[in-house]
């Protein structure tokens, strides 16, 4: 009995149905209240599911049934990493291994601590320790990726990512991790994230399994995750949907007439984050008699801009169900067109997505690039000839209405920006350091060069290591610059940040992975930036930021172009003050701004998609075999 009980708590645990995992659990310790195994295995399974303070006493629990301390302190260590509170995650792993060295699981949770928290040395330390011992830990590897990337190392970062990948050939998600690693790297071209795409999409198909349904939703009348046991299921629950492995428009009938649309948005960030803040406000402008939202949540982190996503649309919390289970309950939904927000990041539910969640699937915003998958039919591009030809994704792309993504004019910073009185131009970049690629840093200090009286002002998560800071500025010497011209800063809150941008006189952007979220703040703070346009979706970012705002003049081709333009504007103060001064009003009238326009023609490309049943042209479909 207890045996059967205890296989089939790990089974869920293992599909990562964490609510229903913890109730498994439960009825474990039911049977043996003194099996420390089970406190822990409930305690891991509570943490995962968000159930913080439960899963702590859970590990309390244990340790009065025997439980060693230093498998309490790793459990805790654990809770505290998925609050992302990472100096007290940091305390509870250091005393885990002081008290057992040979805590593998400690060890590889510390390496992890150590990585976000941006300490240098002592991931390279922990993750050396932990590879000694296990040299395919997963976790390991994949932290030095992540430390690497962060310091704008992407060559090395590849090597880590690739080297995790080959190690366990049948897991997608870490081929998710080299993908995003190889957005950062200049020595990537569309067609190397093209042959990722490929290597994902098979791994991540050959495990839809066979018979799917056969899994089904817990009942929310037996009270199911938070946010499941309102209201009643749909009457059309178990209406039939196309096999993962048809195209959704083979099944799909074209709409007699327009109808009220139902959009799915599958999403661990929608609150304050990059990605919600750009997508709440045009949930809140969509017209609730043309189309209804439904936001499927697979995070655990909830703020005050989760509570205005929650007024306009129906609020599922997804994170703590299986893939299968997740897809259920989208499809009990009965959802038109269902937009993926992760894609290859933090919180990806592409495995659900796999199996054909809803008859029309779309990638947009939170992953700036091919996704591989071939359930997914479209992708949401700017309007841009190069973008919508399509030789970059295996998805087939749909131009947007004026832009990528628009954002509300309350950001718009009107504080009057300070006088020169003399100072040194100053370029910046408050971009990630990981988009610091050597060709763009090999650039920037050429820039520097031709203009040796500026500055430049750099920002980073890890700027506040000396180490890191060190490191930076030795490779722009190795370039030929002079360190004295770099000011290198580290976190600062949000305040500080729009400060910093009324510091610079002129933005660089970094390439190949050019600023979304911070090209878009440039702008906001009315200052502009120089771009180089590359050939994909993340390479072309800034490119169609400053065609959205006017000023397409400031798009390079070439390298060389790049510097010559950022080198001119240097030299021409009377023409950066007449960009600074009429930048705010081009936003004002730009299609960046206009959120309400966004959301009409939104709704219109969603309705045309579905009234035409116009098949999606997978030009570049990955290969299945």
């Amino acid at each position: 009995m207890k045996q059967a009980l205890v296989e089939r708590a790990q089974a869920l645990s293992r599909a990562a149905a964490w609510g229903d995992a913890s109730k498994a659990w439960q009825e474990v310790i039911a049977a043996s209240p003194q099996d420390p195994l089970a406190w822990k295995n409930l305690g891991l399974a509570r943490a995962h599911a968000g159930q913080y303070p439960e899963a702590i006493d859970a590990f309390a629990t244990g340790m009065q049934h025997g439980l060693p301390a230093d498998e309490v302190a790793t459990g805790t260590g654990i809770v505290f990493c998925l609050r992302q509170q990472y100096d007290v995650a940091r305390d509870n792993l250091e005393m885990a291994v002081a008290s057992n060295p040979q805590n593998l699981t400690a060890w590889s949770n510390l390496v992890v601590c150590y990585t976000r928290l941006g300490l240098v040395e002592q991931t390279f330390q922990a993750a050396g320790h932990v590879l000694a011992i296990d040299e395919n830990n997963l976790s390991a590897l994949g932290s030095l990726a992540s430390l690497c990337k962060d310091m704008g190392l992407a060559d090395e970062a590849l090597a880590w990512a690739r080297r995790a990948a080959e190690a366990a050939p049948d897991q997608p998600h870490l081929v998710s991790n080299l993908m995003w690693a190889m957005l950062h790297a200049d020595s990537m071209t569309s067609e190397d994230l093209l042959e990722a795409g490929k290597e994902f999409n098979r791994r991540a198909q050959a495990l839809v399994p066979a018979n799917p349904l056969q899994s089904p939703l817990p009942s929310r009348r037996e009270g199911g995750p938070s946010g499941l046991g309102e209201g009643k299921a749909s009457s059309n629950a178990s209406r039939p949907f196309p096999p993962s492995h048809l195209s959704p428009q083979r099944e799909r009938q074209p709409q007699a007439a327009p109808r009220r649309i139902k959009i799915g948005w599958l999403s661990a960030d929608l609150r304050n984050h990059a990605v919600g803040r750009f997508v709440i406000p045009v949930l809140e402008a969509l017209d609730a008699q043309r189309s209804q939202s439904f936001i499927y949540n697979t995070g655990h982190l909830d703020d005050a801009w989760s509570e205005r996503a929650r007024q306009h649309a129906t609020w599922r919390e997804a994170a703590n169900l299986s893939d299968t289970q997740l897809v259920a309950l989208i499809r009990s939904d009965e959802i038109d067109i269902l937009i993926d927000l992760s894609g290859h990041t933090d919180g990806s539910r592409l495995a659900a997505l796999a199996q054909r969640a809803a008859p029309l699937q779309a990638s947009w915003l939170g992953f700036p690039d091919t996704t591989g998958l071939s359930t997914i039919d479209h992708i949401l591009v700017p309007p841009d000839p190069v973008l919508e030809a399509g030789n970059w994704c295996s998805e087939t792309p749909l131009a947007l209405p004026g832009c990528y993504c628009p954002r509300e004019a309350t950001t718009i910073d009107d504080t009057p920006r300070p006088p020169r009185d003399g100072k040194p131009f100053t370029f910046g970049s408050l971009n990630n350091l990981a988009k610091l690629s050597p060709t763009t840093l090999a650039v920037w200090a050429t820039i520097l060069q031709n203009e040796p009286d500026a500055r430049l002002i750099l920002v980073a998560t890890a700027g506040d290591n000396l180490a890191v800071a060190d490191d930076l500025r030795a490779r722009f010497v190795a370039h030929g610059a002079n360190p004295a011209q770099l000011d290198i800063r580290g976190r600062m809150d949000y305040e500080a940040y729009r400060a910093c941008w009324r510091e610079i006189d002129l933005g660089l952007d970094p390439f190949p992975f050019n600023g979304g979220t911070t090209g878009f703040d440039a702008l906001c703070a009315g200052k502009p930036f120089v771009t180089l346009a590359g050939d994909s979706l993340h390479a072309r970012m800034g490119r169609n930021l400053l065609v959205a705002v006017g000023l397409p003049e400031l798009v390079a081709e070439t390298v060389e172009d790049y510097i010559i333009k950022a080198v001119t504007l240097a030299r021409a103060p009377a023409d950066i003050a007449a960009l600074h001064s009429r930048l705010p009003q081009q936003l004002r009238a730009s299609p960046l701004m206009d959120v309400t326009g966004f959301a009409r023609g939104l709704e219109a490309l969603f309705e045309q998609l579905l009234i035409t049943g116009r098949p999606a042209d997978h030009r570049h479909a990955p290969d299945n075999q």
